[in-house]
């Protein structure tokens, strides 16, 4: 049997706040399980969050069965709904995805820690993902591990194990966890791709698993090649915090978009689309006959607004317009 606690224990830090992000499916739930067993073992706090979508009929009855299983297992539970007839202009897909972080990001606090039962079947159809809206290096990178969420980090430390794993681990521990019948439906774009694609590739391909997650392991090597080497040559282009235009432009274009992607990741703003990023290199960096033009992506309503400012040929960035 896998030694799932080896994955976590690590992780974990004597008198600290753990939280675990908790569904009522078997990933969570088996997550949720081990993270408590081994926090008792360090003296570490560990609460159950659970979000009440609202997207399905059986959505209430799922939180009914978390508040019974943490009652059940004496673990506390915080719980969440969202209400997603605010996700006006995005696909419910995202819009949910965005909330749920804007939850997670308001509760981890300094030197606190999010896990989340992500694994080896969620890398792979976030590979496809985003292969498919033509991400690079670091996309094909797919799920990171580790990261920074708020004021603490997020953590997946089942990134290398397969859903099947996880369902026999769930089977040998006897725990009870539900079934997201929305899973099988295709409207959404990550259930497509389980469904329909990934499903045949494994019918002619059954050892698919393991050649992809070599594939996402050497793409991680390379972004972060890429990044020292980037890092590097930003170093060239700084004027204190900011980008010097004229020594930017002495790049082509194809590398101007990596300079600017390392040095917005360095001051923790988000990345823009890769349309805007083309119109970025191509119009705002030339820009001549505007005295102080700017470039703006994002939104204040969803707290990813991001003002890029040139003045007297340096870029700076403006968060507030």
């Amino acid at each position: 049997m896998i030694d799932t606690r080896s994955l976590i224990t690590p992780h974990l830090i004597r008198n600290k706040n753990f939280y675990v992000a908790y569904s009522g499916g078997v990933d969570s739930t088996v997550l949720l399980k081990e993270v408590c067993e081994a926090a008792k073992k360090v003296n570490c706090n560990v609460t159950a969050i659970h979000i009440n979508h609202g997207y399905s009929k059986f959505s209430d009855n799922w939180e009914q069965h978390c508040e019974k299983f943490c009652i059940e297992h004496d673990y506390p539970l915080q719980k969440f709904s969202l209400n997603i007839a605010e996700a006006e202009g995005a696909s419910l897909e995202s819009a949910m995805r965005e909330k749920r972080y804007e939850i997670f990001q308001s509760l981890i606090g300094k030197n606190e820690t999010l896990f989340m039962g992500h694994h080896l079947d969620d890398q792979i159809e976030t590979l496809f993902f985003r292969i498919l809206r033509g991400s690079g290096l670091k996309g094909s990178s797919s799920i990171p591990f580790k990261r920074n969420l708020g004021k603490g980090l997020l953590v997946r430390p089942f990134l290398n194990l397969s859903k099947k794993e996880i369902y026999e681990i769930a089977k040998l521990k006897k725990l009870k966890f539900i079934e997201d019948e929305s899973n099988k439906d295709i409207k959404f774009d990550r259930n497509f791709l389980r469904n329909e694609v990934i499903e045949k590739i494994s019918e002619r391909w059954p050892n698919y698993r393991k050649s992809l997650s070599k594939y996402i392991e050497n793409q991680k090597s390379s972004h972060e090649f890429l990044k020292e080497i980037t890092t590097i040559e930003l170093k060239k282009i700084l004027h204190g915090k900011n980008i010097d235009v004229n020594k930017l432009k002495k790049y082509d274009s194809k590398y101007q978009k990596i300079l600017i992607l390392q040095w917005l990741e360095m001051n923790n703003c988000n990345s823009p689309s890769s349309s805007a990023l083309d119109e970025l290199t191509k119009f705002f960096v030339s820009s001549e006959k505007t005295k102080e033009p700017k470039f703006i992506w994002g939104s204040k309503e969803k707290g990813n607004y991001i003002c890029l400012k040139i003045k007297k040929g340096i870029i700076s960035i403006e968060s507030n317009p």
